[in-house]
């Protein structure tokens, strides 16, 4: 009997510590809700000016021109 205690006790305290194993603190504050057709998450960085222009040049090679 003491044996059978012993057991509840110790799936008692451990199923909870089982349970919260599975909330990944990267999983946290995501999207859960979407909306067909419109992006939901974090904005893009703007490009500076000379990023601009090294893909415009790196496009011109890519043509070939």
């Amino acid at each position: 009997m003491l044996r059978r205690k012993l057991l509840v006790v110790l799936l008692a305290a451990l199923a909870p510590a089982f349970f919260l194993s599975g909330c990944d603190q990267a999983e946290q504050g995501r999207i859960l809700r979407y909306e067909k057709g419109t992006y939901l998450g974090k904005k893009d960085q703007t490009l500076s000016e000379e990023q601009q222009e090294d893909l415009r040049q790196r496009t011109r090679m890519q043509q070939g021109g």
